[in-house]
This record gives structure tokens, C-alpha cells and sequence, in this order.
């Protein structure tokens, strides 16, 4: 029996040696050299750009939105998975309880001996009961780190599901300060546009005069009524969308609505330009690259474990059980049994080959993706990139538009001073201006926005 054992652990080296083949490797993903912008300052960091309610707002945020929350527990389910296929021991305990009766009732006759009287006594066969109780491990040795990849595997995807938890927390900083900053632009809109407002219904009033008078062509007053009307519909829009960013604070803070309503102020001063790391390096920080990268580990591990599913698995097992019609019997017949097992499923070459052409696909899958994902986060930094340098010319190039209207609103007043053009024309210069402070805080707001968007695209500082 010894010889047996022995010649078939042999026969099963042998199958698994012809099944050896190169080992699974990953797949080389090259990674971007070189920034289509270069130059920069400072390193990417929040520094400098939060003023103290803003930063309030985004710690609240981060410890009270549920995106993070659930992108936790995604993530505590993930490690418990991983936690559970590390473990190499199999116990079992088990009990068990048996009663019967034949069908058929069985009688038996015995003469007994009362008082020196013999006496035949009658018998009936009725139920019978067994009890039994049983403990057990079994261990496999991971020959071909067979269960050590299917655990590389599960840790690899347990990983992948931390990257979201940074990507939640990066989307959500984001969030809250486009928010804050929209709600500050908004702020500082207000009064302009009341402003405006007022300026443009007294020159409708003026306009109307004067096309009494006939002095001015009824066109002219239709003209005026159109400023009117945009001036009315901009202040509208202002204030539904101040609600608005208060409802996307609420959700964010998870609070009633409306919302918080901060005292809120775009920062002064420009936005700084970061001076970014190498490609390889300022990618790798991004979560969905992260994610991508594991994804590839995973696919890699499974793919190495359905190889070595080939290969013969070696297990263990023992036992310890007792049983019997009484509780005695327990301690008097108690069975203890050790075993070794040798399966070789080579012999299910077809399933196994398809299982492993399975695994490679899903690898050069992961690998897809993360070619995809490399390039689409490179495109979304020189993105960002681009709208913010666009966001700051368009800034400066409302700068000489401002300084204009200004000069043209002195002189007009200067003018109106001294009786050389009416009050609705200066006032049509004053309200110039006011368009031309508002369109520049609009840019400002643009680009703080970028700043935050570019933030997030680098992955966090």
C-alpha cells in the first residue's frame, strides 16, 4: 500500500512538471515622460488658497458625507474578504441524533422465574436511539502558492477598494470649495447687479421722456427695455443660484436644506501655477490610476492561481468522533482518524485550460484599462492645465476691457457735469462698468474652479 502511495505522488509530480509552462508575467503598461506645459512654482497643495470657513466647511464635509462612509464600508467588506481567504485551517464541530423503529413490531418470548413459578413474559421491540458528537481540521499545503495568489488576489481588490475611499474624499474637498466659491461669486454679484438694475430701469424712465419729446426714435426705448429685462433676469439668477449651491452644501455636509449660508469670499490674489512632479510619479497619486494598477495586480494573481490549479493539491485532515445509545459510550469508544489526500485535477485539462485562457483575458483586460485610464488622467491634468492658462487671459483681457468702461464712465460724468450729454447717457457708461466688474468676477471665480478641478485631476498634493 506504502509502494501505491508512494507511485502515484510520483505519477502526479510527473503530470504536474509536463504542465509547467513560462510563468505568467504583467504586462508592460509604459507610463508618460514628458508635460505638455512645463514651469510652475510651487508643488500642488491647498495651502494658501482655504481661508478658514472654507476649510471648516471641508472637514465637516469629509466626516459627515455618506460617499466616504460607504466607500469605508466597500472597503471593510473588501479586507474581511481578503482576511477570510487567508486563512488555511478548515475546523468543523457536528452532532448528531438518531432514533428508529422497525416497521414491522418484533416480539420475543422469555420464561421468567417468580416464586419458583415459571412465567413466559412477552417482549415487544420498540424504538432505538443513538447519539454521536465529532471534531475535525483540515489543512492544505499550498504547493504552488496556489492559495497564496488566490490571497494576493483578494488583498490586490480589497487595495482597489481604499483607492475609492481617497477618490470620494478628493471629489468631495472639490465639491464643497466650487460651492463655497460659487456662493462667493455670487455675493459679490449681488450688489453690482442691483446696482444695475436700478441704473438701467432710471434710464428706461429718461428714455421713455425723451421719446415723448421726440428727441430719441421709440426704437431706442425698446433697446433699453431689453437691458431691463437681462439686468432683472441676472439678479433672478443670482439668487436661485445661491439656493442652489446651498442645496449641494447641504448634501455634502449631509444637513436639512436649505443649506448653510456661509459668509463666503473668493481669495485674493491670482491662483498660484504648480509646479508638477514627473508624469509617472504625479499619476501614480491619482485614485483611478491606483485602482487600475491593482486591477492589473488582481487579474495577475488570478491568473498565476489558475495556472497553478493544474498542479497536484496536497491536503490534510483529522477527526475525532464518538457516539452510542448512552452517555457512557462516549468515553469508552471514542474513534480518532488522520488522513492524507493527493488530487491531481490534470486530469481535467479542459476546464482547466479554459479557466486559465479565462484568467489571461481578464488580464489583458486590466491591462486595457489601465493603458486607458494612464492616458485619459494625463489628457485631464494638460486639460486642466490648458483652461486655467485660458481662464487667466481671458482675465487679463477684461482687465483692459474694465480700465476702458472706467475712462469712458469719467469722461461721460465729466460731460454730464457740465450739460454736454444727458443723464441716460452716463448712465448707460456707469452701467457698463458695473457689467464689466461683474464678468470679472465671473473669470475670477473661473479661475479658482480650474484650481480646484486641477487639484483633483493631480490626485491630492
Amino acid at each position: 500500500m506504502k509502494t501505491m502511495k508512494l507511485n502515484l505522488l510520483v505519477l502526479s509530480l510527473v503530470l504536474s512538471g509536463c504542465a509547467l509552462g513560462p510563468a505568467a508575467r504583467a504586462p508592460d503598461v509604459a507610463s508618460p515622460t514628458t508635460w505638455a506645459l512645463a514651469g510652475g512654482d510651487a508643488a500642488p497643495d491647498w495651502a494658501g488658497l482655504l481661508d478658514p470657513t472654507l476649510a471648516a466647511l471641508q472637514a465637516r464635509a469629509l466626516d459627515a458625507n455618506r460617499d466616504i462612509a460607504l466607500a469605508a464600508q466597500r472597503w471593510k467588506q473588501a479586507q474581511l474578504l481578503a482576511d477570510q481567504s487567508a486563512l488555511r485551517w478548515t475546523l468543523g464541530a457536528g452532532g448528531s441524533a438518531n432514533a428508529s423503529r422497525p416497521l414491522e413490531t418484533q416480539s420475543s418470548t422469555r420464561n421468567v422465574d417468580i416464586g419458583g413459578v415459571t412465567v413466559p413474559v412477552t417482549t415487544s421491540t420498540g424504538w432505538s436511539r443513538s447519539y454521536g458528537a465529532s471534531l475535525s481540521a483540515g489543512y492544505e499545503l499550498d504547493l504552488w502558492n496556489r492559495l497564496s495568489h488566490a490571497e494576493a488576489a483578494q488583498r490586490a481588490q480589497a487595495e482597489a477598494a481604499r483607492t475609492d475611499i481617497e477618490a470620494a474624499r478628493l471629489s468631495i474637498c472639490s465639491q464643497v470649495a466650487e460651492a463655497y466659491w460659487q456662493l462667493a461669486a455670487i455675493r459679490a454679484q449681488q450688489p453690482l447687479a442691483q446696482d444695475q438694475l436700478a441704473l438701467t430701469r432710471e434710464t428706461l424712465a429718461l428714455t421713455r421722456e425723451r421719446v415723448r419729446e421726440g428727441k430719441l426714435l421709440p426704437i431706442e426705448l425698446d433697446k433699453i427695455a431689453v437691458n431691463v429685462q437681462a439686468a432683472e433676469s441676472r439678479l433672478a439668477d443670482l439668487t436661485a443660484d445661491a439656493q442652489l449651491q446651498r442645496h449641494v452644501l447641504a448634501l455634502l455636509l449631509d444637513e436639512p436644506l436649505p443649506g448653510p449660508a456661509p459668509q463666503a469670499a473668493l481669495p485674493t490674489g491670482e491662483p498660484p501655477r504648480w509646479r508638477l512632479a514627473e508624469p509617472a510619479d504625479q499619476l501614480a497619486r491619482r485614485p483611478d490610476v491606483q485602482r487600475a494598477r491593482l486591477g492589473v495586480n488582481a487579474a495577475l494573481a488570478r491568473l498565476r492561481g489558475s495556472e497553478a490549479d493544474r498542479y497536484p493539491r496536497l491536503s490534510f485532515s483529522a477527526s475525532v468522533s464518538t457516539g452510542g445509545t448512552r452517555a457512557s459510550d462516549w468515553l469508552s469508544q471514542p474513534l480518532a482518524s488522520f488522513a492524507a489526500n493527493l488530487a491531481v485535477p490534470l486530469i481535467d485539462w479542459q476546464r482547466l485550460s479554459l479557466q486559465r485562457d479565462g484568467a489571461r483575458s481578464e488580464l489583458d483586460t486590466a491591462a486595457l484599462t489601465l493603458r486607458d485610464t494612464l492616458q485619459k488622467a494625463l489628457a485631464d491634468i494638460e486639460t486642466q492645465r490648458i483652461e486655467a492658462e485660458r481662464a487667466a487671459q481671458q482675465l487679463a483681457a477684461n482687465a483692459g476691457r474694465l480700465r476702458e468702461a472706467t475712462e469712458n464712465e469719467r469722461l461721460a460724468a465729466l460731460r454730464y457735469e457740465v450739460g454736454a450729454i444727458a443723464r441716460a447717457d452716463w448712465l448707460q457708461t456707469r452701467s457698463a462698468v458695473l457689467d464689466a466688474e461683474q464678468t470679472r468676477i465671473r473669470l475670477r471665480l473661473t479661475q479658482w474652479l480650474r484650481q480646484a478641478a486641477l487639484f483633483k485631476s493631480l490626485g491630492g498634493a
